[in-house]
């Protein structure tokens, strides 16, 4: 993604109510190039190409993408690449996306439960702090999802040796009647 697409990306986030600087949903598909018939291929298309180019940016612009325009199921399939991906720090907004596809597949599960126990340079200060929130987002990721293998990598992770972890995740196991 060049400057020049980064800046439209800018311009079309948040952009109800229409105000100076933004541009309409219609005028950045005309405006940003793109070969696909769909929102929903563009969206993919954009998502691979940020996951290939291995540029932090270009998955936060891809992101800001797909949440404006809605992500569907048929981008699970990249987001799960990007969530075991360690070269940006958007894991948490991957989190939120695949959460919004509504993903059950088993790949998804596994991708949730790595990312739980993923250990990422970006988090270590947090991690000092006690502060696991993406492994939080994952956890709850996993109950809402609440299919059989989802609920025995909770399990999994109910019996961490970090007891932040395993209390976590048997709260939020109780809290969503998929654990006991």
């Amino acid at each position: 993604m060049n400057s020049e697409q980064k800046n439209l990306v800018l311009s079309v986030v948040n952009n109800k109510p229409l105000r100076a600087g933004k541009i309409t949903d219609e005028e950045f598909l005309k405006l940003f190039p793109c070969a696909q018939g769909s929102v929903e291929d563009f969206i993919d298309d954009i998502l691979k190409n940020a996951h290939s180019s291995k540029d932090l940016k270009e998955v936060e612009y891809a992101l800001y993408i797909g949440f404006h325009f809605g992500f569907t199921s048929k981008h699970e399939d990249i987001l799960i690449h990007l969530l075991g991906d360690d070269f940006h720090y958007k894991h948490d907004d991957v989190v939120r996306a695949l959460v919004e596809t509504k993903a059950k597949s088993d790949d998804a599960v596994n991708a949730l439960y790595n990312c739980a126990l993923s250990e990422y340079d970006y988090l270590a200060d947090d991690r000092e702090d006690d502060n696991y929130m993406l492994t939080w987002n994952c956890i709850y990721a996993l109950a809402k999802i609440g299919s059989k293998y989802a609920v025995e990598k909770l399990k999994v992770l109910s019996r961490n040796s970090n007891s932040e972890i395993k209390n976590k995740a048997v709260q939020v196991g109780k809290s969503y009647g998929v654990l006991d």
